[in-house]
């Protein structure tokens, strides 16, 4: 397992324009979606009552917020501004990942022609495959809600609601990790023109190190964002800011090397 975290680590790193590229679309989204809620926050806040006010104009401040936004059009701009982003975020996700796969699995060419030639070639198909993912992560909530639903209605405390609802949601948690990665591979298949049957195959059989390779690299992923919170304690100031900005693509790095590590371990198995 050494091996393939190294060989990752060595293809990840050859991906300069990937990693680049992720990290300025990561940071255009957070900045759109503050902006979004900037704009509905703000002048709810603005009629706020304050802490010197009595607590009936807290109150009255909520339902006056309820009505608005249940009684009355306000929320509809917003929930189609929502719409609107979810969609166009189900449209880049593969689109960039295409690119990205065809960079891991093309290290021959240049790196921003790879990179661009993959969203050319595959964005269809990885469409395809992230939508049918979605489906399949999605489709246990036909029988979990309503399961959830029984669930609630007996409950006598949310202390035991919770109790009760932890391992299915544990459950629903590693399974949308398994299939993620199941369809990680199916993506290697796709960019790399291997057989996707036996790349399935080759999945199911070795499944314990595939995951193990995933924990491993997700835990690393872990230890830095708390080593950022408590950076952020330790040095507050000027140091704390600029490593709270660089954490992001260290992230995407990690990533990319998390995929670039499965890679590596499938070439090695399909090889055999």
């Amino acid at each position: 397992m050494t091996t393939y975290l190294k060989l990752g680590l060595g293809a990840a790193w050859r991906q300069p324009f990937a990693t680049i590229t992720l990290f300025l679309y990561q940071m255009g989204w957070s900045m759109l979606l503050y902006k979004l809620i900037q704009g509905i926050l703000v002048p709810l806040m603005h009629r706020f009552p304050g802490g010197e006010q009595p607590k009936q104009m807290l109150q009255l401040w909520l339902a006056e917020s309820q009505f608005q936004l249940m009684k009355t059009d306000l929320s509809h701009s917003y929930l189609w501004w929502l719409a609107c982003l979810l969609g166009l975020r189900m449209l880049l996700t593969p689109l960039l990942s295409s690119g990205v796969y065809y960079s891991l699995t093309h290290p021959d060419q240049n790196a921003g022609y790879r990179f661009v030639r993959g969203i050319k070639e595959l964005m269809l198909p990885f469409l395809l495959v992230y939508l049918l993912r979605m489906a399949l992560t999605l489709a246990p909530l036909i029988w979990l809600i309503p399961h959830a639903g029984r669930i609630l209605g007996r409950s006598t405390s949310y202390e035991q609601l919770a109790l009760d609802l932890l391992p299915w949601l544990l459950g629903m948690l590693a399974y949308g990790f398994v299939l993620q990665l199941l369809f990680m591979h199916v993506q290697f298949a796709i960019a790399a023109k291997l057989g996707i049957l036996s790349t399935i195959i080759s999945y199911f059989r070795y499944l314990l190190p595939i995951l193990g390779l995933a924990l491993i690299l997700l835990l690393l992923s872990g230890l830095l964002a708390g080593a950022t919170v408590l950076s952020t304690y330790i040095w507050a100031g000027l140091a704390a800011l600029i490593i709270y900005q660089l954490v992001p693509i260290f992230q995407i790095f990690i990533q990319i090397w998390s995929i670039a590590s499965q890679y590596q371990l499938l070439s090695a198995k399909i090889s055999d």
